[in-house]
Formats: C-alpha cells, structure tokens, sequence
C-alpha cells in the first residue's frame, strides 16, 4: 500500500530525473522503516532490560601503590555552573545536563553514561576532589591534566583548581592542557554559536604567564627534568610564527622569575595531519614534544575499515541517527595503535577507556564502539611498554583521556555499567609492567 502512494506522489512530479530521485529516496525510507520495525520490539526490551551483572567491577580491596610509569589522567573541569554558560546554555548548565539526555542510537547503544559513587558532583566543593584523589592512589593514576580555558586574560571554569591551588592536602599532582581554541555552543572549534573567541593576542603572553605563575610554582605542579609540563590543544589553528613567539615570550619570563624553563607538548590532533604539517615539525613551532590525543588520528591516515557502515548495525536503529560508529575491538584486535609513526620525534602516548560523544551531539555523534575493559588494558599495556623503551626515568608518562569527559563517553570514573572496571584495568596494566620487568 505504501509503496502505491510512493508512486502516485511520485507521479505528479513532471521533471523525469527529480522523480527518479525522490522515489528511490522514499523507497529507501520505507524499506528502512520496515525493517526498523521488526526490531523496534527487541529495542524496547532491550532498554527495558539492560543491565551491569555481567560488566560491572567492584571496588578494589588492595591498598594504593606507586608505579614508575606516570599515568596522568585528563580531567575536565566543567562540573559547576558559571555565568556564561548559564546565559548560552539555561541557568545551572553543566555537563551534567548533557550528559543524562542522552539515549541509545541504536540496539546495544550503551547511553546514557551515568556516574557512581562520586556521584553528579559539583566541582566547587573540594571533598569531591578528594574523593577523586583517593581513588586515583588507589588505581594507580600519577595525576590529572586539568583542561585550562584562558582567553586574553579571562579564564572560565577555574573555580576548582583555584580552590586545589589553595588547599595543600589535595595532594594529588597536576598540570594544565591549554585549549587553544573557540567557545562555542556547538562544542567545536568553529565561529558558529560562538560563546566567546580565542583571539591569542600579541600581547597574551605576560598575562597567560602572570595567571598560571602561582601554578607553575606549586610543588605539586607535574614536571619533566624540573621543568613545568604544558600542553596546548589546537596551537596550529593560529599561525606558526605568531605560536613561536608566544612561547619564545613565555619561555623567557618563567626563566625570569626563577620556574626555568618549560616543557612544553603540542597535542596531535587529526587537524595537524590533514593541514600538512609534518610529524617531526614540532620543535619548529617551539614544541618539546607531541603527545597523542585520541580519537584524533584514530583512524585518519590509518586504517578507513574501522568505519561500521550503519547499515550493518544489528537491530533497531533511530531513523535520525547520522553518526559514525567505529569498531574498537578490530582496532585493538588488529592492533592498529602501533602502525602510527613514532619516530624522529619525542611523542607521549595516549589511551581512552571509552568514547562516545552522543550527549553533544545526539544525532550526530563520533562512537567508539566494542571497547571493553580487556581491550582497553592492552592497549594501555602496550603504550606503558613503548614508552620505558623510548623515555628514560624522568620522562616516562602515559595520557588517559579521560578522567571524567563524561559528555563524551571517556572516563575512567565509576560508572552504573562497568563499575571500578576501567579503573582496575588501568592498575592491572601497570602490575603487569612491572612483573615483566623483574623479569
């Protein structure tokens, strides 16, 4: 019957290609919708019955314990509400409100990501820090690397680092990634929706200095041979000559007031490769080092099969769903994460327990689909590895991304699904290490 008024609307179309056009679309459409249907009853019973029994991990009974490689964990500080987001967003935003609209996009979608024992915290509030501290000892995570939101002199979301900067029993160690990029309502780096933009004025330099000083002077401030670490998230989208002498400026007054020098990492990000700028270019831009920040380069210049057609997503899919959806377990099965090129530069590894996006972008979004407890330590083992093999003492450091960007699905806090799992896998990596040391 569908198929007969497709035709008959079809008909009244006089231009021959255009009819050909939209009856093939609304065709698709009714075949999609069809098939939707035979699993719209399995989707239902899914979200009805989905549980954690055979995914979640108790909390560990073991006591806390020091590794040689540092694990540090980015961390995000937009748990509270502030000014600008309140007017751009509705008073009292925070992640939190992204985070619990999300739905499943399909059958077995695991949305929405929802915490445990911290809880829907409020970061102004210095015991969920201390909670977060107690159990990063307790998994064997080093330190967090706090993202910095700094535009010409005004910061945002500072409030809990300010508070950590105050209060010496925080004792956990920590240090900035500076996101050198817009703030938009689209969670992009573009110049739609903008909130406020990244201008990176000629004359930043001594006032980025004068707001992160108390910081670099903080003996808990995390340090490579003495020297402050600071990454920088998107420096390439400004242009090369002005970064340089930023960082020339910046180099020159922390050694001027007695920090010393920096050490400063440029995050590898896929805009880098896709604008051309050469692996090995970093010390050209001022850089001491890059460090890997995934899903970027996940799959760009590696391996394109990682792409799961939606198509061939088993069961109900949402009829507006335009995501992509990647498979984690042929990119650790196949351990895809060791074709990147690694040499003629110093690079910094990084490995995400999870990744999906969906809060930010419903429709949309990019989802790392498959990752597991299990597939996340191998990786993460292998990246610990590669690095005692390529860092001496002073420098062996892995990245986690993330400690808590639950908007985007990667956290290595509890969750009601996986439980400490995440957290577990990370300490395990470690012990393994380190037995094979010894060996």
């Amino acid at each position: 019957m569908k198929k007969a008024l497709i035709n008959l609307f079809c008909a009244f179309i006089l231009n021959k290609q255009k009819r050909k056009e939209i009856r093939n679309k609304l065709t698709v459409k009714f075949i999609k919708d069809r098939e939707n249907s035979k699993y719209y009853a399995q989707f239902v019973k899914f979200l009805e019955n989905k549980d954690n029994r055979d995914s979640f991990v108790s909390i560990t009974k073991l006591e806390p314990k020091k590794f040689d490689t540092k694990i540090i964990a980015f961390y995000l500080p937009q748990f509270y509400p502030i000014a600008l987001n309140n007017a751009h967003h509705g008073q009292g935003f925070t992640e939190w409100f992204n985070v619990t609209k999300a739905f499943p996009n399909f059958t077995g979608h695991h949305q929405p990501h929802l915490p445990i024992d911290v809880g829907f915290y409020d970061l102004t509030h210095t015991d969920v820090m201390f909670r977060q501290i107690e159990l990063a000892k307790l998994y064997g995570v080093y330190g967090f690397c706090a993202h910095y939101y700094w535009f010409s002199g005004e910061k945002l979301l500072n409030k809990p680092f300010e508070n950590y900067l105050a209060d010496k029993r925080l004792d956990l160690p920590f240090c900035f990634c500076w996101a050198l990029e817009n703030w938009t309502r689209k969670w992009d780096t573009g110049t739609q929706e903008l909130i406020i933009e990244q201008k990176f004025q000629d004359s930043d330099a001594q006032k980025f200095f004068d707001d992160i000083k108390p910081f670099w002077q903080d003996e808990r401030y995390i340090r490579i041979d003495s020297k402050p670490i600071l990454i920088i998230y998107k420096p390439h989208l400004f242009e090369k000559q002005k970064v340089v002498a930023f960082l020339d400026k910046l180099r020159k007054l922390s050694k001027q007031n007695g920090i010393g020098d920096l050490y400063i990492i440029y995050a590898r990000t896929a805009d880098l490769f896709e604008k051309g700028i050469a692996e090995n270019d970093s010390a050209q831009w001022g850089f001491d080092a890059y460090c890997d920040f995934p899903p970027h380069n996940l799959r760009n210049n590696i391996d394109k099969s990682l792409n799961v057609p939606v198509k061939k997503l088993q069961g109900y899919i949402n009829p507006k769903f335009e995501g992509t959806v990647y498979d984690m377990q042929k990119y650790i099965d196949d351990e895809i994460y060791k074709r990147q090129k690694n040499d003629g530069y110093t690079l910094f590894k990084t490995c995400f327990p999870l990744w999906d996006n969906t809060p930010r972008f419903q429709r949309n979004p990019s989802i790392m689909d498959g990752m597991t407890p299990e597939l996340y330590k191998k990786w993460l083992l292998y990246s610990i590895d590669w690095t005692k093999r390529n860092h001496d003492k002073n420098s062996q450091i892995v990245f986690i991304n993330a400690w808590n960007e639950w908007a985007e699905g990667a956290h290595l806090e509890p969750c009601r699904r996986y439980g400490y799992a995440f957290l577990e896998a990370t300490r395990s990596a470690l012990e393994m290490s380190q037995m094979q040391d010894k060996k």
